[in-house]
C-alpha cells in the first residue's frame, strides 16, 4: 500500500465511543475516502486542497502520520491534511471574501543583525521566540490569514495572504510590534518596499497559517553561519540594479534560487543577451557547495578582461532573503581583490517586477524593457507571478510533455516525487505527467518490494540523478556508471546523493 493513503491512518470522530470496533472505523474511513474521490472526479477544477476538504465531515482526530487544522468558514468546518508524500499545491480556487473584496499576499523578512539592525534594548526579547510566534499566530487567527511564518533567533521569514483589508490591518499591527523597531517604514512607499504586497492571492493560496519556530529562517546548509560584515555586499534597489545591468560591460548575473524556479524565469544581460547563471540545485542548502565546486566559472565570467581585477557579480532571488546570507557567505569564501563588486537585488524579483509595473504604468517603460524574462516562482498556491501587463511576452519555458511554450506549473504525479514541472493545460488533462519514466516504475508496489525500501523513505528518480551528476560532476561518476548498467530499480535506490554541511 502506498504511503499516505487514508487506510494507513486511523481517524476517529470527536465523540466516537471507545467500544467502536476497529473494522467499523476503517470502513467509515473508506467511505470518507470514496466521497473525496467522487468530489475530485465531479469537480476537476478544484485545487487539491479544496478537493480534499470539500464536503468534509466535522473535525476529526488523526494520529501522528497526519497533521490537521480546522477553520470555520460560513459555519462549516474545513479539514486540512498533510500526508507523507504530499507537497504544496501550485494552483488554487478562492473560496473566501477575497473573491469580491480583493486579496493580497505579503512576502517579507528581517535579519535582526542586518542594517538597520534591531535596537539592542530588544535583545532580551529574542530569547522568547514562542512569544513572537504567538503574536503572528494570534494575528493570523483573528484576521483569517493563511501563510507560512518562520521565527528564529536570527529573525523572521514571512509570507501571508488574506483580503486587502485584513492584510492592511496585519501590516499596521506588525509595524507597532517591537520586532519591527528600527526599520524605516514611515512612508507608504517604504512599507510596500518592505512588505512587498502582490495581487492574485489570498488566504486560500495557503493550507492554513503555519507558524513555526526554527533554527534558521531559511536553511543555508552551513552550521551556525553569521555574516562577518553585512556591509561587504551592496544592496541595490530595482532601479539601481536595472541601471547597473545596462551600464557595466563585464559582469555576471547569478540566480540564487533552485533549478525549478529559474526554469520559468530569469534575468538576462541586456548587453550580451545571455541568461543569468542558474545553478541546478534542488534546495538552497546546496548553494554553498555549488559555489565551492563552481568558483572558477564564476570568477572567469565576472573578472574584467583588461585588468584581471574587479570581479563584478550581481545576484538575485525571489524576495531577497536567500541572497542576504548566501551571497555574503560566497563573498567571504572568495579571495578578496581590489575593485571587487558583489551586489544583490534588494527585495528580489518580487520588488523588481513591482517597480517595473509602476514604470510601465507611468509610461516610462514598456513590458519588453524588463530584464527579468518569464515568471517569478512563488512558494504559495499561485505558483508564479509576472508583470501585470504581459501581453505579447512569450514564456521562456516549455511544457515537459509536448515541448510547446508554456509557463503553467504542475507537479510530477509520482507519490514519492512531486518535482515541480511545466505542463500545459492540454497535457495535464490528457496525461498523467511525471518527470521521468523511473517515477512511474518507482510508484509501483512491485518496485518498492524489489528495492526493499521503507515506505517512509523517498528514492531518487533517474532524471534527478542525472541533474545531480551534471551539477556535481565527478562526485557522481559511480552513480552514472550504475545508471548505464542493467541493475534495474534496485540500482537506482543504491545511488543516494548526500550533500554534507560545509563549515
Amino acid at each position: 500500500m502506498a504511503v499516505g493513503t487514508s487506510s494507513d491512518v486511523m481517524v476517529e470522530k470527536e465523540h466516537l465511543q471507545p467500544k467502536a470496533s476497529l473494522s467499523r472505523e476503517r470502513e467509515r474511513e473508506r467511505e470518507r475516502e470514496r466521497e473525496r474521490e467522487r468530489v475530485a472526479e465531479e469537480e476537476p477544477g478544484l485545487s487539491s486542497y479544496t478537493k480534499l476538504t470539500h464536503k468534509c465531515p466535522l473535525p476529526l482526530k488523526i494520529d501522528a502520520l497526519c497533521k490537521y487544522q480546522t477553520r470555520k468558514i460560513n459555519g462549516k468546518y474545513n479539514m486540512k491534511v498533510h500526508k507523507v508524500g504530499t507537497s504544496d499545491p501550485v494552483s488554487f480556487n478562492c473560496i473566501c471574501p477575497a473573491q469580491s473584496n480583493g486579496g493580497s499576499i505579503l512576502l517579507f523578512y528581517r535579519y535582526f543583525a542586518a542594517p538597520p539592525s534591531l535596537p539592542k534594548i530588544h535583545t532580551p526579547r529574542i530569547s522568547d521566540l514562542e512569544q513572537l510566534a504567538a503574536f503572528h499566530r494570534d494575528l493570523c487567527e483573528k484576521l483569517h490569514l493563511g501563510g507560512k511564518i518562520r521565527i528564529a533567533t536570527e529573525g523572521f521569514n514571512i509570507t501571508v495572504g488574506g483580503t486587502k483589508d485584513e492584510i492592511e490591518i496585519y501590516m499596521e499591527s506588525c509595524m507597532l510590534h517591537w520586532s519591527f523597531d528600527g526599520l524605516d517604514l514611515d512612508t507608504r512607499e517604504q512599507q510596500e518596499a518592505f512588505f512587498k504586497p502582490s495581487a492574485g492571492g489570498c488566504a486560500c493560496a495557503f493550507e492554513g497559517a503555519n507558524v513555526r519556530v526554527a533554527a534558521e529562517i531559511t536553511p543555508l546548509g552551513v552550521t551556525n553561519y553569521v555574516p562577518n560584515d553585512w556591509d561587504m555586499v551592496k544592496s541595490l534597489t530595482p532601479a539601481e540594479f536595472h541601471e547597473k545591468c545596462w551600464k557595466d560591460e563585464k559582469k555576471v548575473l547569478v540566480d540564487v534560487r533552485n533549478h525549478y524556479e529559474s526554469r520559468i524565469g530569469y534575468f538576462v544581460d541586456p548587453k550580451t543577451r545571455e541568461k543569468a547563471i542558474t545553478p541546478e540545485v534542488r534546495r538552497f542548502s546546496q548553494f554553498p557547495l555549488y559555489v565551492k565546486t563552481h568558483m572558477s566559472e564564476l570568477e572567469t565570467k565576472a573578472t574584467d578582461a583588461g585588468t584581471g581585477k574587479g570581479r563584478n557579480i550581481m545576484t538575485y532571488c525571489t524576495g531577497g532573503i536567500r541572497c542576504e546570507k548566501g551571497v555574503r557567505w560566497m563573498a567571504e569564501k572568495m579571495e578578496q581583490r581590489d575593485g571587487d563588486v558583489i551586489c544583490t537585488l534588494k527585495g528580489g524579483i518580487s520588488a523588481y517586477l513591482a517597480w517595473m509595473d509602476k514604470e510601465i504604468k507611468a509610461g516610462r517603460k514598456c513590458p519588453n524593457d524588463s530584464l527579468f524574462h518569464g515568471k517569478n516562482y512563488v512558494f504559495d498556491a499561485r505558483g508564479s507571478i509576472g508583470l501585470e501587463e504581459s501581453e505579447g511576452l512569450e514564456p521562456v519555458s516549455s511544457c515537459h510533455v509536448c515541448g510547446m511554450r508554456s509557463d503553467r506549473l504542475s507537479k510530477c504525479c509520482s507519490k514519492r516525487c512531486h518535482l515541480v514541472l511545466v505542463v500545459c493545460a492540454l497535457c495535464e488533462e490528457s496525461t498523467r505527467p511525471v518527470c521521468c519514466q523511473s517515477c512511474r516504475d518507482l510508484d509501483s508496489e512491485l518496485a518498492l518490494d524489489v528495492m526493499n525500501l521503507p515506505k517512509s523513505q523517498k528514492p531518487i528518480c533517474v532524471c534527478e540523478l542525472e541533474r545531480e551528476a551534471r551539477l556535481w560532476g565527478d562526485r557522481l561518476t559511480q552513480s552514472k556508471k550504475l545508471l548505464r548498467g542493467e541493475e534495474g530499480l534496485g540500482g537506482v535506490h543504491d545511488i543516494r546523493i548526500q550533500v554534507k554541511t560545509i563549515d
